[in-house]
């Protein structure tokens, strides 16, 4: 199998950072539901939070994004499987073990725990560590650590066997809605007046586990593979607004906006009126909408990259490249910002969740860049940053639009 060298995708940096804020925004908005229920706020707050769960979702597409595109046409021989499993031990492992053990020291901390036997210390930090439970973001760490096991199986799979290829977004639909059905109803048909009885008794909480988003991971991979056929619709331009590309843009965003404005209604009705439908809905519905999420989100990278202006470009790619340490630290901002309490009004209320998300956000970032740029041990806490496009790289680019 032939080595292809395939070119740095600069605009995924301006995707991290959009996915980013979303996870800050849901995490910021947290606490405020439960304070503005049965309030003029709530759905404000509530779509705001319920309509960037796509967070997750994105992160491990662009994962199975990333993976595919470097990985589909190289042959799995023993340096590539170590040189993938080093960097990520490295970059990913020894952050994930550095932040456990600050946030389990500081849930001691707050619960005045610190004099607990020592031993009981360390048995019950294994146990956060293996679950992702130190806090409450970490298990997307877990679900990585997950997917760096499976992706080399799940590569030599498809390498193999290149017919299956066309339907990796398929077969990764079907692999996660086998897992979510299970988990609700085992093997069994469900039954009117009957509790479900799903595989429950498993060692991680169902979102833990890397089977809840093989939908997203392999519809990146198959985004990844077809990359260079798929690149045209990818990539929005007034010329292509002119054409039948123009009516599927318009339409997918449409889509993008309705299908995240009822899955919030299904949780306002839910949370204002004690009304639900059957729990697959709502889970279908977050799935439709993350996968929606993924493409718009691109859409409007490459809009941006090419498009905003340098600064705005600098800026969000910076973002999305200090987009891990972000995730790691702005918990710990959150934690000391709400240390300040709100007194004022509703307008007042608003403006204080709003720059809860906005200190969380740019703080976080602040300090992993500086960490970035002047501390070469940096990648202990905060992991690798990305290489940032080269100048030559984006005037390149620049002409090429133009012709």
């Amino acid at each position: 199998m032939a080595l292809i060298k395939k070119e740095r995708i600069n605009e995924l940096d301006v995707f991290r950072s959009f996915a980013i804020m979303a996870v800050v925004a849901i995490h910021a908005t947290s606490q405020t539901l439960a304070a503005t229920i049965n309030t003029s706020s709530y759905y404000p707050f509530l779509f705001m939070n319920v309509f960037s769960k796509f967070a997750v979702p994105v992160f491990i597409f662009l994962s199975g994004f990333v993976l595919f595109y470097n990985y589909i046409d190289r042959p799995l021989d023993g340096a590539t499987f170590k040189k993938f499993y080093t960097k990520r031990l490295l970059y990913i492992l020894v952050p994930y073990f550095m932040f456990s053990a600050f946030y389990y020291a500081l849930q001691l901390y707050r619960k005045k725990e610190m004099d607990l036997p020592f031993l009981q210390i360390l048995r019950q930090f294994g146990v956060h560590l293996l679950k992702g439970t130190a806090h409450t973001h970490l298990y997307y760490v877990v679900i990585m650590i997950q997917l760096y096991v499976l992706f080399p199986l799940l590569l030599l799979l498809f390498q193999k066997q290149r017919k299956l290829l066309p339907w990796l977004a398929i077969i990764g639909f079907g692999i996660q809605w086998i897992f979510v059905y299970l988990y609700k109803y085992g093997f069994h048909l469900p039954q009117a007046g009957v509790v479900p009885q799903g595989i429950r008794n498993l060692p991680l909480p169902k979102g833990s586990i890397v089977l809840s988003y093989m939908a997203f991971f392999l519809f990146g991979a198959a985004i990844a593979v077809y990359y260079s056929r798929l690149k045209d619709w990818l990539i929005m331009t007034s010329k292509g607004f002119l054409s039948a590309k123009g009516i599927v843009w318009i339409i997918l965003w449409l889509a993008w906006v309705v299908v995240g404005t009822i899955h919030v209604g299904l949780y306002y009705q839910l949370n204002t009126t004690g009304t639900s439908v059957n729990t697959l809905w709502y889970e279908f519905v977050w799935d439709i909408h993350s996968m929606l999420s993924a493409i718009v989100l691109m859409q409007l990278s490459f809009l941006l990259y090419r498009r905003g202006g340098q600064l705005l470009r600098r800026g969000l790619s910076s973002i999305g490249a200090c987009s891990f340490g972000i995730f790691l630290l702005h918990p710990f901002l959150l934690f000391l910002y709400r240390k300040w309490v709100f007194h004022g009004g509703s307008l007042q209320y608003v403006g204080y969740i709003f720059l809860e998300w906005l200190v969380a956000l740019v703080v976080s970032w602040i300090i992993v860049h500086l960490f970035f740029k002047y501390a070469k041990w940096s990648w202990i806490f905060f992991g690798s940053i990305p290489a940032m496009p080269k100048k030559q790289t984006i005037n390149r680019r620049k002409e090429n639009l133009k012709s």
